[in-house]
């Protein structure tokens, strides 16, 4: 799906990861999984909630953005923060994919516990890192602001084994879900289609909570004008 030649190029990276505990990756969890967990994957919320949402998502993606910005911390406060849902976030490089790369492996640079603080500085500076003239010196201010030094930042972003999960993550995502476009959202093993305001994703989550929710009315429904899953 990239070229590892033309990521390592566009950042300009110094060293090879060197056993650097921050390059490690991991989940925001610790203490379990749910079943539809990768072991490398980041998460968030209680592994044993009846709910769990996989997104899948690029950080060059300006409709993920709006995402994270607009519609996930409603989400979070809802369902994620009071036990019901877990929340997985998996990488889907869109272009330019060597930059999604780049702050992919800069956002877990900075290790799980602050893996989703750096991905919400990244996604609210999209705009200036992704069309920035230099993009390693622009992920490496971001990376600053997390206490990521230059030596950990260069070893991060050339470290060939993240590379490689987010191409075995992205094939999957393709051979399985028939994902081809961000931001994609997988429910509870299902994906579900053009979801983007947050009436969209209680219409879908509530009923699988036991919850009984007002069916949206022709006067109170939102504009779905928007991008469909599978467009970037």
């Amino acid at each position: 799906m990239f070229s590892l030649r033309r990521f390592l190029a566009v950042l300009t990276p110094l060293a090879l990861c060197a056993g650097l505990a921050a390059c490690s990756g991991g989940g925001s969890d610790t203490d379990g999984r749910s079943s539809a967990e990768r072991d490398d994957d980041m998460a968030m919320g209680d592994p044993k909630a009846p709910v769990v949402m996989i997104e899948y998502a690029s950080l060059t993606c300006p409709h993920c953005a709006d995402f994270h910005e607009d519609v996930f911390p409603e989400l979070k406060n809802k369902y994620i923060d009071t036990g019901k849902m877990r929340f997985v976030f998996r990488q889907f490089p869109t272009p330019p994919v060597p930059y999604a790369v780049g702050g992919e492996a800069v956002a877990r640079c900075a290790g799980p516990d602050k893996y989703f603080d750096l991905l919400d500085v990244l996604y609210e500076k999209q705009r200036y890192w992704v069309t920035s003239n230099n993009p390693r010196k622009a992920l490496m201010d971001i990376a600053a602001t997390a206490g990521i030094s230059q030596e950990s930042f260069d070893a991060c972003v050339s470290d060939e084994a993240n590379i490689k999960r987010i191409q075995e993550v992205s094939k999957t995502a393709q051979d399985e879900f028939k994902i081809t476009g961000t931001p994609s959202f997988i429910i509870n093993g299902k994906l579900r289609p053009r979801v983007r305001t947050i009436e969209s994703f209680v219409e879908i989550i509530d009923p699988i909570l036991g919850i009984k929710t007002e069916p949206r009315t022709e006067n109170n429904e939102e504009n779905t004008d928007d991008v469909e899953s599978g467009d970037h």
